[in-house]
Parts: structure tokens; sequence; C-alpha cells
């Protein structure tokens, strides 16, 4: 089942190189800064604007990386170094505050400049021997001395709504606040399919055995690099047990009677507002 999440949209194209004639089309700008995003204006009234349509700051210091296309404009995310001073008016903004701020395409490419500024941070050098490494035309890099290739990093996660009749599983995390509560998730390990993770990590948390997992949607995740995969499955067998230190509590919530749970910014409230709005349909 399709559903739309932040971070990501459709109207975007992220075809990789760039088009033959990039120096004659028109361009924009995502400047990024100590993984923050610049924008302006700096009057909090105001809908902050990430797209600049110069390149002016930081000439001599920057990194530019081409993020993909939006109203056949070229949008490139620019890198500044930490000790650049900005111009007047300009304000620097954690990717994570704009959400609810700026509309769904301005949010997906802020998410995915910020991952491509970081690549090229952090992939300078080999991680095997330390040599420079040099960049390839599919984004990827390759090592000058002994041949490794990386690309940037994706961390596949799955996050899955179990439910039992007319209930849904629903924990407590150590760092959630007091009354949050939201579904499972964690991280797909090497060698595993996304259905066994579900199940392991599911069993791991509370102690349970699901069965009927089929695919709910996915969701770029750029805190700092996830892709959460959506599930829903249905209770099989055991009882809740938590371990008491990643996953504190846990119960089964009807829907006339959940805790507070996390908004549709993440994939986590709309599977939790899937099931509230089944029994609607």
């Amino acid at each position: 089942m399709y559903q739309r999440m932040p971070f990501s949209n459709d109207e975007l194209d992220f075809t990789y190189p760039l088009p033959a004639n990039s120096k004659e089309r028109p361009a924009c700008y995502i400047y990024i800064h100590n993984g923050k995003v610049v924008t302006y204006p700096a009057n909090p009234s105001d809908s902050p604007i990430i797209l600049h349509e110069n390149v002016e700051y930081g000439q001599d210091k920057k990194i530019i990386q081409y993020v993909g296309e939006l109203d056949e404009k070229l949008c490139y995310a620019v890198g500044l170094e930490s000790h650049e001073e900005l111009p007047e008016g300009l304000q620097l903004v954690l990717l994570r505050d704009l959400i609810g701020q700026v509309d769904e395409r301005m949010l997906a490419l802020a998410g995915r400049a910020v991952q491509l500024v970081e690549f090229e941070l952090t992939s300078k050098f080999c991680g095997r021997c330390g040599s420079v490494m040099q960049n390839l035309e599919d984004r990827g890099k390759k090592c000058s001395k002994c041949g490794f290739f990386v690309y940037p990093r994706i961390s596949p996660a799955i996050i899955v709504l179990v439910m039992k009749e007319d209930e849904v599983l629903l924990a407590r995390s150590s760092h959630f606040r007091p009354d949050m509560y939201s579904i499972l998730a964690g991280f797909v390990e090497p060698g595993e399919t996304l259905e066994h993770a579900v199940k392991r990590e599911v069993m791991e948390e509370v102690g349970l055995k699901i069965k009927n997992i089929r695919y709910f949607a996915s969701q770029p995740w750029p805190f700092p690099n996830s892709l959460m995969i959506g599930f829903i499955a249905d209770y099989s067998d055991g009882e809740i047990c938590v371990d008491g230190k990643e996953i504190i509590d846990a119960g089964w919530f009807k829907r006339d009677k959940l805790p507070l749970f996390p908004t549709k910014t993440s994939i986590s409230g709309h599977l939790i507002d899937w099931f509230i709005n089944m029994a609607e349909n």
C-alpha cells in the first residue's frame, strides 16, 4: 500500500549523473554547514527558504554535490567549512526542525543534500588503507591504491505494527518521554531478509511470535542515513516480556485507548494512523 512519507517526493528527479547540458541549465543550491541547513530569512515567523539562486558563499572552501532536478532546475548541495561565516539574514537550522516548516519537496531535497555532503566529508580517504579516494561516475568512490569501493551509506531498518484482533502492540523505549509509546523497530542484520528481521526484532524486544507479515511503505530517514521499511503483522503466540533496558514497557492497546504516539512526521505515525482508520473502512 502506497503512502507518501516526509523526506520523500515523487516529483523529484534523482537521476545521476548530471544531464549532458547541465552547464546551460538553471540551477539552485542548498547550503549545508556542519550538518545543518542554511535558510533565509532568519525571522522565525516566516517559513524558511532553503534554496538559494547563487553559489557565492564560501567560494574557496566548499563541497558541491548534485542532488537532483526540481521544476526544471538542477539542485546542488554545497557543503561549507565549519568556520565559514554566513551573511546577515541567514541562519542554520537542524534538518529535523525543518519538518512541518517547509513543503515535502524541499524537505526531501534537504534530507538528500545533508546525506550527500556527509558522505563526501567521510569518504575522502580509504577505510582499508588510508589512501585518497577517487570519484566515480555513479556516485561511488574508489581507492586510488587498493581499489576499495564505497557508496553513500544507507542503513536499512524495519518497523512493524503488530495487531491482535482489535488491539495494537505499542512499546515504550528507554529514551522516550514518559508518556510516549510507539511500534517496534530495529536495524537489519547482515544476511537477514527483511521478514526475518521483523520476526527477530519482535521476539528480541517483547518475546512474541508473529505471522502474516506484509509490506506497508518505506521512508528515507536521514538521521543520519536510515531507510525505514514498514510492515504490518499479526500476533501468533507468546506473552509480552520486555528486557527493561531497551524496551521498558509494552502492551496491547485498543483504538479508543491509545497512549501518546508519534506524529505522521515518521512512518510509525502513519502505521498507527492506518490502524486507527482501519475500523472505519
